[in-house]
């Protein structure tokens, strides 16, 4: 059993997507962004600006990112996740994981504030030790927004984590880069929102939550 897991959020605990698009496309409408090929190319898990490069390609800037990221905050925070699913199962895998002496952490690309009110609704302060996001520092100049590798490593030095002793459990490329970056294995979830060219970049794949501790 691995001694450190760190578990992303979107698209591997819970189902995120309705409400994270809804909170998306009201923050674009209030800026008065077209997106056309929203529906299309909008993934529910990366970084707000990198979706916004994505989505609104040559009319980008680092200032309406941050203007997205502002109006998106203001309507995704205070819903209260009327849409959001768990996973079944899911939870009581990381818990199985915790029971045998897995020290269990949320690493997320979403926004700190985000993460940690879902975290609360949902009651998993009570499974995870902490919740880590991208942006938690990001206004200490010494550490700033760290895309997920840079998280991944920075829990890691905190615990002093060696990468022998984690696996990260995600769903998407971006998971599973991080682990490579990191030198740790990667746990791909089959129920995410990564597609099968994504999943085949992890350590290996849960096609189940009771796969996730596996072989582990």
């Amino acid at each position: 059993m691995k001694r450190f897991w760190f578990f992303d959020l979107d698209g591997t605990l819970a189902d995120t997507d309705p409400d994270i698009r809804g909170a998306w496309k009201a923050a674009l409408a209030d800026l008065g962004l077209s997106a056309p090929t929203f529906d299309r190319d909008f993934v529910a898990g990366p970084p707000i600006e990198e979706m916004a490069k994505k989505l609104l390609h040559d009319v980008y800037t680092p200032e309406i990112g941050m203007r997205i990221r502002e109006r998106f905050a203001l309507r995704y925070d205070h819903d209260g996740f009327p849409l959001t699913k768990e996973y079944p199962g899911v939870l009581d895998a990381v818990k199985r994981i915790s029971a045998a002496g897995g020290r269990v952490f949320i690493a997320t690309n979403k926004r700190y504030a985000g993460a940690v009110a879902m975290a609360e609704h949902f009651g998993w302060n009570a499974v995870f030790e902490k919740v880590y996001a991208g942006d938690m520092h990001m206004d200490d100049p010494k550490i700033g927004r760290m895309r997920k590798p840079a998280l991944i490593a920075f829990i890691m030095r905190e615990h002093g984590a060696k990468c022998g002793e984690c696996v990260l459990v995600g769903d998407t490329c971006s998971d599973f880069e991080a682990a490579r970056a990191n030198s740790i294995e990667s746990v791909g979830v089959a129920w995410g929102y990564g597609d099968p060219g994504e999943l085949a970049q992890a350590t290996r794949i849960a096609r189940t939550p009771a796969d996730i501790g596996a072989e582990a």
